[in-house]
Parts: C-alpha cells; sequence; structure tokens
C-alpha cells in the first residue's frame, strides 16, 4: 500500500504533520495495487451489432481489417411543390427522374486518411438484411441464415468511382444513371442496397451518413428541374477479421462492444506504511464515512492497429448486479453520473498510450464497506467497464492489465477524524 499524501485539516487549511493541531482530522491519499483490492478480471464481447452503430466504417487491407458499408434507401419523394407558368405553386405527383447522385458525408476526425483516398460504388445484387448481415452471411436471423456468394458483401455490379479529400470537403459525391435509380425505387426488392469500399488501401473512413439527391422534370413545367433527397433507412458495415478478447487487460468499446469486469475486495482494516501508522495509529479499521473520494485509475496502452481509434471515446464503469449471470448478467446506474461517460482521447489508445485515466467509484466503495447499497440491497462487489453507448464505433479502449507496469490501481482519499476518548 503507498501513502501519497498525508496532510492535517483545520478550518480548511492544510499543515504539515509535525504542525497537527489536536483534534483535526487528516486527509489522507493512498493508492493500492491491484493484489490488495481487485481480482477475476474477464473480457466479453458481443454487445449490439454494427448496424446499431448507425455510421459506416471502410477500409481496405489496414492491419488485416477490411470494411464495407451497405446503404438502404427508402421509398422515393412522389411529388414536389413547383411553380407553374402564371406563378402559381402547385403540387405535382407526376415527376420524371431522369438521374441522381449517392452523396456520402464523412467525418475525418475519425477517419485515418489525411490525403486523398479513392472508394468504389456498387449495386448489391443479393437479398441482404440490414440488421444482421455480416462479412460471410448476407441474412443471419433466429430462423434464416444465408450466405453472401462471395464474402464481403458480394458480388456487386460496379456503378462508380471518386475521390474524397479531407482537406477539401466533407463529402464524395458518385453520378448516378436513370436505370440504378429506378432498380433502387422498388422497395420489394431485398436485394436492393449500395455497396462502398475503399479503392486505397491502408485507410480506414467513417461515413457519418449517405442520401440520394434526385434530378426530376415535373409534368406542369418540364423545362424545370427539381432536387428530391431521399436519406438513407438502413446504414451498417460488414467486416473482417474480427478480433478476439485480449490476452491480458481491460477492453473497452468496439462493434459488437466488449465490456471488462472485475471483482472488488476492500480491506477491512488499514496497517501501514510508518506514515500512515504514525498518522492515525494502525490498525486502522476503515469507515464507509471516511472515503472522501475512490477512483479506479487505469492506465491505456495502444490497441490493435485496425482497431485504434482516432476520435475520442466514452467509458463508463457500472456495477454488476448478478456476478453468475455474466456475459448477460443485468448492469446498475453509471457510477459516473453522466449520460455520455467520461471521454477519453483517442490518441491515448495509439500514439500516446501510458495516459492514466481516472473512474470515480466513491459510492460503490462506500456502500462494499457498510454492506448495503442506498436501497438496503447487498452491495454488489463486480464492475462491469464499458462503452457508454454500445455499440457507438468499431473502434475500442485498452488499459494495461493486472500485473504489469501500470496496471490497474485504486486511488483512496480519507478524512479520518482522531480517536474519541471517553472520561
Amino acid at each position: 500500500m503507498l501513502v501519497v499524501g498525508v496532510v492535517a485539516c483545520q478550518e480548511e487549511t492544510p499543515t504539515g504533520l509535525g504542525d497537527e493541531v489536536s483534534g483535526a482530522p487528516i486527509t489522507i491519499e493512498v493508492e493500492l495495487p491491484w493484489s490488495e483490492f481487485a481480482s477475476n478480471l474477464e473480457v466479453f464481447g458481443g454487445y449490439g451489432l454494427p448496424s446499431e452503430v448507425g455510421d459506416g466504417i471502410i477500409a481496405t487491407n489496414l492491419a488485416g481489417l477490411n470494411a464495407r458499408t451497405l446503404v438502404r434507401f427508402g421509398s422515393y419523394p412522389d411529388r414536389a411543390t413547383v411553380r407553374d407558368s402564371s406563378g402559381t405553386n402547385r403540387t405535382d405527383s407526376t415527376l420524371a427522374i431522369f438521374e441522381g447522385l449517392f452523396v456520402a458525408h464523412f467525418d475525418a476526425a475519425a477517419s485515418t486518411n489525411t490525403g486523398p483516398v479513392t472508394l468504389s460504388l456498387g449495386a448489391l445484387q443479393t437479398e441482404w438484411h440490414a440488421g444482421s448481415a455480416g462479412w460471410t452471411l448476407a441474412v443471419d436471423t433466429l430462423n434464416d441464415s444465408r450466405a453472401w456468394p462471395d464474402s464481403g458483401a458480394g458480388p456487386v455490379t460496379p456503378l462508380r468511382t471518386a475521390a474524397w479529400d479531407p482537406a477539401s470537403a466533407d463529402s464524395v459525391l458518385f453520378f448516378l444513371d436513370s436505370a440504378q435509380i429506378a432498380a433502387w425505387a422498388d422497395t420489394t426488392d431485398q436485394s436492393r442496397g449500395a455497396r462502398l469500399e475503399l479503392v486505397t488501401e491502408g485507410e480506414r473512413l467513417r461515413m457519418s451518413s449517405a442520401s440520394l439527391r434526385l434530378s426530376a422534370r415535373p409534368s406542369i413545367d418540364p423545362d424545370t428541374v427539381v432536387e428530391l433527397v431521399v436519406p438513407s433507412r438502413s446504414v451498417t458495415f460488414v467486416y473482417d477479421p474480427r478480433p478476439g478478447p485480449p490476452a491480458a487487460g481491460v477492453r473497452v468499446g468496439g462493434a459488437p462492444s466488449w465490456r471488462s469486469v472485475l471483482d472488488i475486495a476492500l480491506p477491512t482494516t488499514l496497517t501501514g506504511p510508518p506514515a500512515f501508522c504514525a498518522a492515525v495509529g494502525c490498525p486502522h479499521t476503515l469507515q464507509a464515512g471516511e472515503i472522501s473520494f475512490g477512483a479506479l485509475v487505469l492506465t491505456s496502452e495502444a490497441s490493435d492497429t485496425a482497431f485504434q481509434p482516432r476520435d475520442s471515446l466514452s467509458v463508463d464503469v457500472r456495477p454488476v448486479l448478478q456476478r453468475a449471470a455474466m456475459p448477460k448478467a443485468p448492469l446498475g446506474s453509471s457510477l459516473i453520473g453522466t449520460p455520455l461517460g467520461r471521454r477519453v482521447a483517442g490518441a491515448a489508445f495509439g500514439s500516446q498510450p501510458g495516459a492514466r485515466f481516472e473512474v470515480p467509484i466513491t459510492s460503490f466503495l462506500r456502500a462494499l464497506v457498510v454492506g448495503q447499497d442506498e436501497s438496503g440491497r447487498v452491495a454488489p462487489n463486480t464492475l462491469a467497464i464499458l462503452s457508454a453507448i454500445e455499440p457507438s464505433t468499431i473502434t475500442f479502449a485498452s488499459f494495461v492489465g493486472p500485473g504489469a507496469t501500470g496496471e490497474p490501481v485504486l486511488r483512496l482519499v480519507l478524512t479520518i477524524g482522531p480517536p474519541v476518548e471517553l472520561p
């Protein structure tokens, strides 16, 4: 056990130990190594589906990773407001669509490329299910399982290629002729959809949205061109290979998402080191009210190259209510107390590993000491470290595991009053 600092407090003014005033409470900061407070670290995967992310991921041979984004559009607008020859606005329900654009918007901060890349757009030929499609299976539901003829959502009918340069635009446009527009208009065709892939190797892109911009001529005024916008109805991505669990360490996030679970056991008495005992006396029985602040401190390490985040990730910590039911155990409320968890810069898991990340768990620790939570139930002793939104991105956060330099530690700030002597 390492005592980081010991001070006495009187009238909110800290003084050194040698200047203590009798009767003043003492504030002590302690860091416990993994072996003194935690055990049974496990990493579980499989939470959520790529289709739940809402964005697309596209990659070609990024440290072995290949990912393609699939998009399906809904019904086209069947009418538009047009001004006739007399200047009156009228609704025209007879529109002749003659061409269009597939528009893909990208998140430059979440993409790896800093220069131009080339993308390819193709039309899917196989019936597929947007919620369950993967790299090898086009449909993977409870009562139906069908493979793609070609792994990776193939084959496709090639449509167009286009370049995206993040320095000049946030989107890329693919021209579509009337035949392709007509093919995607049939909402009963379960094979309809687009596949977007990266021709340029060694990069990973995040597509934030996609839409169709259709050009149509109204019957009221054929010399006028109106633009119809069709947002995507379904966006998902398929990728290969799927990462396996880490050999050691803590992992959070990904799609499907990962959770790391550990058991916590606070010592009931503190017996050192000498500076601590000199300040408060040993052995000292730990009381819940003495825990002014408690936090799990994690140290970041680089994630697998293909899954290193470019933008920040959101990490949450929740109590596990039934440890034996893992990986499907119910979880308690967030201990961080914000709906989006705590943000961690993406560089901490790539180019700048070794960052210390502090997760407050004060209420959880106090309940452990008391033996029950605020509702009077037996206090859980297991924590889950997870993404605040599961899943939110293909990338994941990695932290050093037990037994290595930078292993998880428990930081405690204790406020201990003097012993009460009865007359």
